[in-house]
């Protein structure tokens, strides 16, 4: 990606604070320059409208996801291990909420993000496929024909569909206990797999939340 001026910067950030805090629908690009004190003019000197600013904002949050999802998960069995790299997926993802508060206003509107959102999707999918095969080759999960691929896909609709389903069932606490409660309720998902030691590995997930938001 090619290297951005101060003043570019600047729009990012700032517009990515509004959309996130104030809502995606509800911020215009007359707002973006007065919170920045400089002319609507200005403003479109450098983006040509909100829809611009958002295909930039979220170049950024495809390029640092595609990082952490290429990072390995060293120890697929420890519980810990497999929190933390969920957490962090997650914390992306809330980093950029604005977009999926609205995502399908916003793909709608600007149609050359779909196939992009689309490759990540995918990408998404691939990475819960390999921490899945990692616990299954090391003889922690079970798998009958096709459900890895299935849990997998429901994995990855779980992490884009959990912040706007948080909010409209009203979950209280603020984003890093909500993300917590995505991480646990993505690993109840594949605690079924364990076989013999579903219970206890339950019992562990439980009070590993809690002492995660205690």
């Amino acid at each position: 990606m090619a290297a951005r001026s101060k003043t570019k910067e600047k729009i990012l950030r700032t517009t990515l604070a509004l959309l996130n805090n104030e809502g995606e629908v509800n911020i215009t690009s007359v707002d973006i320059a007065a919170v920045m004190d400089i002319s609507p003019g200005n403003l479109y000197y450098h983006y040509k409208g909100k829809d611009i600013i958002i295909a930039e904002l979220f170049a950024d949050f495809e390029d640092e996801l595609r990082q952490v999802l290429a990072a390995p998960v060293n120890k697929p069995m420890a519980l810990e291990d497999n929190w933390i790299y969920l957490y962090i997926i997650f914390e992306e993802i809330n980093d950029f909420r604005f977009f999926f508060l609205n995502l399908t206003a916003i793909l709608d509107r600007i149609p050359a993000l779909g196939p992009k959102f689309a490759r990540l999707l995918s990408l998404l999918q691939q990475a819960f496929e390999r921490l899945l095969s990692g616990l299954e080759t090391s003889g922690h999960l079970s798998f009958r024909i096709d459900e890895k691929s299935i849990l997998s896909e429901r994995l990855t609709a779980h992490f884009i569909y959990w912040l706007p389903y948080a909010k409209l069932r009203g979950l209280k606490g603020n984003s890093k206990i909500i993300i917590h409660e995505g991480v646990y309720a993505a690993l109840t998902q594949i605690t079924p797999h364990w076989g013999n030691q579903s219970e206890p590995y339950a019992a562990l997930l439980k009070d590993f939340l809690d002492e995660q938001i205690g």
